[in-house]
């Protein structure tokens, strides 16, 4: 406002004034910075709980409110901030956790994203957000074994063209599914498989047979030993 006086003709002060405005705008550099940490160094069983730390930092140069992270696999707890000034850390309000599966140790890996959003207002009045993305990579241990049984039902034998047979029985007895399970025998004639999949756990004593037929060299040994593999296949976390 700009004012000036003068003297009317009565000899009495008199003033005028104008008003005027000039707007000058910000250069607004509004930006998130999210980290997110795991504190578990590994999992190695279905009901493991996986814990992360989510440290949110204003790496801009307005004010942000209403600052929350958000994570679509895991369970954010803390927040919102109500208000995060510029270059303010906050690695105390957010804390997430998350609940292994099955499919997560097969897996080999554990991998998620969280997502760390806030509000400003731009020079028009208008709200605006920005965001910012951190995962995080939890390894299984992956203890992955498989035990086969081979029993012989045929308690004995006594001529050429006897038939020796077999049960073979299957079990996973690591922490990570199997599949294409199979069982092999260089002498006797294997029956059945492959089984498409095998829990940890789980056994399998009927889809697996298998038999020989005697020969002269085995009378004269006196016996007949032999030996069956079981093979099963899982992913590690590459």
């Amino acid at each position: 406002t700009a004012t000036g006086t003068y003297t009317d003709g009565a000899g009495a002060p008199q003033t005028v004034s104008d008003d005027d405005d000039a707007t000058v705008p910000a250069v607004q550099t509004a930006a998130i910075q999210l980290v997110k940490d795991a504190t578990t160094a590994s999992y190695s069983a279905v009901g493991d709980i996986l814990t992360y730390t989510l440290t949110v930092t204003n790496t801009g140069n307005v004010t942000l409110t209403n600052v929350t992270v958000t994570d679509p696999a895991a369970t954010v707890i803390g927040g919102p901030i109500s208000s995060l000034a510029p270059g303010a850390v906050d690695s105390t309000s957010f804390t997430a956790s998350y609940v292994v599966t099955q499919s997560d140790l097969d897996t080999g890996l554990f991998v998620n994203t969280a997502t760390a959003t806030g509000t400003y207002t731009d020079g028009t009045g208008t709200p605006q957000t920005v965001s910012d993305d951190d995962d995080a990579t939890v390894p299984a241990v992956q203890t992955a074994a498989i035990q086969l049984v081979k029993d012989a039902t045929t308690a004995s034998y006594s001529a050429v063209g006897d038939i020796l047979t077999y049960t073979l029985t299957v079990t996973n007895t690591g922490n990570v599914t199997l599949t294409n399970v199979t069982v092999t025998d260089p002498s006797a004639t294997v029956v059945g498989g492959p089984i498409a999949v095998l829990a940890p756990g789980a056994s399998d004593a009927t889809t697996f047979t298998a038999t020989y037929t005697v020969t002269q060299s085995d009378l004269d040994a006196g016996l007949f030993v032999n030996t069956a593999t079981a093979t099963g296949t899982y992913t590690d976390g590459t």
